[in-house]
Order: structure tokens, then C-alpha cells, then sequence
């Protein structure tokens, strides 16, 4: 897998072995990150980090910081191997651990964009915009990937603006009421 766009485009990815893990495909990464235009300075928050493509696409183009939160060891350690490669210490912090730990790790945050890849339609997307209300973080632009067969039921206090699918894919943004 590979950087699609930025200074580090066309940089290859490693990506772990680990049962269920689905790297979001470049054309979608490339279609969001054209919707979402300028990342430059953003802080960005990737939740079900998985490979880290979402983080390293932003860093890429230019985003001041990324976190990854990813709770399978073996994700982590990749990553963790991925950031050094790429020297990205001071740029990308990765905590592995679940995504409810790192929430609440992060209490009172904000964030430019938060990603989320939640495992398919088991009803995580729902449960993340929860936690994140709990725990107060905020973010300029929330988009959540999911199956494209699943239409997530939102938690009240949050409307979905625009869904876009890609294949199997479906991006997810949302917005706070």
C-alpha cells in the first residue's frame, strides 16, 4: 500500500497481518482527503488506526500532528515501526489501546478531523460519537468509514451531512446539532 498524495506520496505502508484489518482503499482516501481539501496544520485524531494510512495521508499533506489509536498489538507495533521509518516522532503519536481508553485519554481535546474505520457494521461508529460526547472532544470535520450495506443509527445530537460510497465503502460526515 502506498502514500497517494504529499511529501511522502508513493511511500509504501507496511501493513500488518491481523485477522479483519481493511486498509481504506487509496481511491477513497483520495476522495476524501479532495473533499476535505487543505489538511495544513490540522491536528487529526484516527480511531481503529488499523495501518495508519489515514494518519499518514494527512501527515502527508501537510497536517501538523496525527494520533492513531489501535488497540491489536501487532497493528501497534507496525505502526509504532512505520513512524520511525518515516521519522515522524514528534508528528505522529500512536497509543495502543482501545478506542474507549484513548477517548477518555483525550478528554476535553479538539481536534481538526477525526477519522473513524470501526470493524463493519457492528454498531461502533454509534458507540465513538457517544464517547466522544462524554468526554468532550470536539472536531472541526467527524467522518466515520462503514459498510456500505450498514446505515448506522446516530446517536441524538448528530445528523449525518453527507455520505458519499466507494464500493463496499461509505464515508460518513457528520456534524454535532
Amino acid at each position: 500500500m502506498r502514500i497517494t498524495a504529499g511529501e511522502m506520496r508513493s511511500r509504501i505502508v507496511p501493513v500488518a497481518n491481523v485477522p479483519g484489518l481493511r486498509p481504506t482503499p487509496a481511491k477513497v482516501r483520495q476522495a476524501l482527503f479532495n473533499m476535505l481539501g487543505s489538511v495544513e496544520d490540522f491536528d487529526m485524531l484516527d480511531l481503529f488506526s488499523g495501518s495508519g494510512i489515514m494518519a499518514l495521508e494527512a501527515l502527508s499533506r501537510g497536517a501538523k500532528s496525527a494520533q492513531s489509536i489501535e488497540l491489536h498489538h501487532l497493528a501497534a507495533k507496525c505502526l509504532q515501526q512505520t513512524r520511525e521509518h518515516l521519522k515522524l516522532e514528534d508528528r505522529w503519536h500512536i497509543k495502543q489501546m482501545s478506542v474507549e481508553k484513548g477517548i477518555k485519554l483525550l478528554s476535553g481535546s479538539s481536534f481538526d478531523l477525526i477519522f473513524a474505520d470501526p470493524p463493519y457494521a457492528q454498531g461502533e461508529a454509534e458507540n465513538v460519537l457517544q464517547l466522544l460526547d462524554q468526554h468532550g472532544i470536539t472536531a472541526h470535520q467527524l467522518v466515520i468509514e462503514e459498510s456500505a450495506r450498514y446505515q448506522p443509527l446516530w446517536p441524538e445530537g448528530w445528523i449525518c451531512q453527507d455520505s458519499r460510497r466507494y464500493g463496499d465503502s461509505c464515508l460518513h460526515f457528520l456534524l454535532r446539532k
